[in-house]
């Protein structure tokens, strides 16, 4: 019996017992699902930082590697601009060197001696439009060489053509076969690109009238357009003329002739009042006359025609039937006005104008007429007189620089066109005479130096 009693109570013990067994192997197991649960949830969540962690580094290691090229990059630029400035220096300090070695050599070659034979190069149209003026020069030149009798001189004549480039070529010509100086060319384009190309120590004389090429080294022989509208400007003053108006080409002749107006008009205390441009190739002024209003010309008691031959004719006949009288105001003019086929138009009869003494060219024109059966070109004048210059500098000059100093003498020259002087930076100055226009000549009134 005490056995039956002992199992049961030992079962139920044993059944309790294997329960809690259970159960605590359940927990068990359950806390070690949670715990690899826990540790599977902590590795997903740890990896991605885990990995930012490994890209941050290398990000480090890259900037630190980007850092440290670019610093040797920086070193290196340093070293290159430190390099550049190094070969800056050492050009400017050459050129500089140049530049003094340069200046040298145009001090040595200023005094270079001149040849027993001193060659002259001659730049003139001799083909196309302007060959006849080219062949008159250089035959004033011809005559010049002749009648001063200079054996030390021989002339070497070259086409300048109309070309720039033709012109560039023969100047080039020139220099190399030994030419001095060089006498030409006749417009300004080429004269001011000629001295560009060919040696600086070759003095240029060039025929043009336009003062803006003027520089040491190129001379413009030319009538000058801007003193000749000062000679005039003074001779108005000198017949007390008050107000004016002016009568001009369509031209950048004109526009040089309006400009240097507007400045002899305040210095001589001349009011303009009105201005009229007309087409320099027109043959019919009768529209352009139509423009001429005597009640604009009320105020005015002279009027400066800058015109030459027929069309100063046509103008200044047209303007006396509009009204305007030249015996109430007074025509005025320069140099264009100088050639006798204006003679016997009764509206020019008792104007003035200025022009370069013409007693001498006179003569010239005779023996020039003489020699070559034809009548000069007024140009050609200008050819005589530098040549025959240069030919009485040369006979007392052993260098070029002599020469130089011989010619811009402040005492001044007198020749075919009166009294002149020369500096020496390519300006020309010449003495102005005022003359009256008469029925069948001009009468010399006075000098006027501008």
């Amino acid at each position: 019996m005490l056995f039956f009693f002992i199992i049961p109570y030992s079962y139920k013990y044993i059944i309790s017992y294997y329960y809690i067994l259970k159960r605590q192997a359940f927990v068990k197991y359950f806390f070690i699902f949670m715990f690899l649960f826990l540790i599977s949830c902590a590795t997903e969540k740890f990896m991605p930082e885990e990995v930012i962690i490994i890209d941050d580094d290398q990000s480090v290691e890259e900037e630190n590697k980007e850092e440290a090229i670019e610093e040797k990059e920086d070193t290196q630029n340093i070293e290159i601009v430190e390099e550049k400035k190094l070969k800056n220096i050492e050009i400017n300090e050459s050129k500089k060197i140049q530049k003094l070695v340069k200046k040298e050599e145009t001090k040595e070659v200023k005094h270079t001696l001149l040849e027993n034979i001193v060659k002259i190069g001659i730049l003139l149209p001799l083909s196309g439009e302007n060959k006849k003026l080219g062949i008159s020069i250089s035959h004033a030149l011809e005559m010049a060489l002749f009648e001063t009798k200079s054996i030390n001189i021989q002339l070497l004549f070259k086409d300048s053509g109309e070309s720039l480039e033709k012109a560039i070529q023969a100047a080039i010509e020139l220099e190399q076969e030994g030419a001095a100086l060089i006498i030409g060319p006749i417009f300004a384009f080429q004269a001011s690109e000629i001295r560009k190309n060919i040696s600086e120590h070759i003095p240029i004389f060039s025929f043009t009238n336009d003062g803006t090429v003027k520089k040491e080294g190129l001379w413009a022989l030319g009538f000058s357009p801007k003193q000749q509208v000062r000679a005039i400007f003074n001779e108005m003053k000198f017949h007390s003329i008050t107000n004016i108006s002016l009568i001009v080409p369509k031209s950048i002749y004109g526009d040089i002739i309006l400009q240097e107006s507007r400045k002899a008009s305040i210095l001589n205390n001349i009011k303009i009042n009105h201005m009229y441009r007309y087409d320099k190739k027109a043959k019919d002024f009768s529209k352009f006359s139509m423009t001429f209003n005597k009640e604009n010309f009320i105020k005015d008691n002279g009027l400066l025609i800058v015109a030459s031959g027929k069309q100063l004719k046509e103008i200044s006949s047209r303007a006396q039937y509009r009204g305007i009288d030249p015996k109430e105001i007074k025509f005025f003019g320069i140099s264009g006005w100088n050639n006798h086929e204006i003679l016997g138009e009764p509206a020019l009869l008792g104007g003035y104008f200025v022009a370069a003494q013409q007693f001498s060219y006179e003569t010239f024109v005779s023996r020039y007429f003489r020699l070559y059966d034809e009548v000069p070109n007024e140009i050609s004048g200008l050819g005589y007189d530098i040549l025959a210059l240069l030919s009485v500098g040369l006979k007392n000059s052993k260098t070029t620089q002599q020469l130089l100093n011989f010619l811009t003498s402040p005492s001044g020259f007198n020749g075919i066109f009166g009294f002149f002087k020369v500096d020496s930076n390519g300006g020309v100055y010449r003495k102005f005479v005022s003359y009256e226009v008469m029925k069948r000549n001009f009468v010399k009134k006075r000098d006027i130096m501008p």
